[in-house]
């Protein structure tokens, strides 16, 4: 595929799987607005932090995390036939590399000049989406339980992130972080199914190579059931809400064992919870749809094909 003028430079942009952004965008924002809802001492001081400051670093951040991974998994990229812009060669693993490191200590850098407790949530945040998820000797994101373990403590602190971006005061953070990674990890689950045939060529053990179909679906279910009751305990609605609306989706999946219905579900689920978030922050609607649109923008006039959709 021949480039088209300058938007090969685009790639740059895309490497960092920016679609990923949606759910990380999603839980941070509702977190942050958890902290003034359901934090009383909140409406007696100020917010800590600039919460689109802080924004757009986690997001250059978790880009530098989505870029180690791709290095990491280009044979099974390559198998899978996705992620292909480093397992393809478009850009090279050199200026990946490159680009992972200035992204890391910018953000890093930033957090820890803007607040201590951002700088140290946001190692948090790097250490176990990054070195845990990506690097020897842990690499748990080829392994059935640490995969898991790593989605859920990623998830974690990307919603402490948005609490304590918004001043908080005490421990009630690690409450309501908690449904949550419960609820990506769900996800998580159902996202291991896609890969299962390259990942077991690569003897990858994740959790959808070592369980099957029947095992990963079931755990999903459980996991977003167990989401649901816990974020209704803590009057959480914007958690409880789209969690409901994508019940039936999960439900669905379990029943049928189909791949369509998989991915339908891991798809709505994210919008549902965009959607929800949409609510209290209009405007992060607009940046919903300008991001999906220029990615299919993207990825129609750089590869012809049609990216990102919702059918699966």
């Amino acid at each position: 595929m021949k480039p088209r003028s300058l938007i090969k430079y685009l790639d740059y942009f895309f490497v960092l799987r920016p679609t990923l952004f949606f759910p990380v965008w999603t839980v941070f924002l509702a977190n942050y607005h958890a902290n003034i809802y359901f934090d009383k001492q909140q409406e007696f001081s100020t917010t800590t932090s600039n919460p689109i400051l802080i924004s757009v670093l986690i997001t250059l951040l978790l880009g530098c995390v989505f870029i180690m991974n791709q290095i990491k998994d280009i044979q099974t990229d390559r198998q899978n036939k996705k992620l292909f812009i480093i397992a393809n060669g478009y850009i090279s693993i050199k200026n990946a590399i490159y680009e992972a490191t200035i992204l890391l200590l910018i953000s890093i850098g930033a957090a820890f000049f803007i607040d201590l407790k951002i700088g140290l949530v946001f190692l948090s945040v790097f250490f176990t989406t990054g070195v845990l998820y990506n690097l020897k000797p842990f690499i748990w994101k080829d392994k059935p339980i640490l995969g898991v373990l790593a989605n859920f403590l990623g998830g974690f602190t990307v919603a402490a992130s948005g609490w304590i971006t918004a001043g908080a005061h005490n421990w009630k953070f690690m409450i309501h972080a908690t449904p949550y990674a419960l609820g990506l990890v769900a996800v998580y689950f159902l996202t291991t199914l896609a890969d299962i045939e390259g990942d077991s060529l690569a003897n990858k053990q994740t959790f959808g190579v070592k369980y099957g179909f029947k095992r990963s679906i079931f755990m999903a279910l459980t996991f977003e059931m167990v989401t649901i009751i816990f974020s209704f305990i803590l009057r959480d609605y914007i958690l409880f809400v789209p969690a409901i609306c994508a019940f039936p989706l999960f439900l669905i999946a379990a029943v049928t064992q189909d791949l369509k219905d998989v991915l339908k579900a891991v798809k709505f689920t994210v919008l549902f919870a965009s959607l929800a978030v949409c609510v209290i922050y209009p405007f992060y609607f607009l940046i919903l749809v300008g991001l999906f649109f220029f990615s299919k923008w993207y990825y129609r006039s750089r590869f012809d094909i049609e990216y990102p959709k919702f059918a699966a």
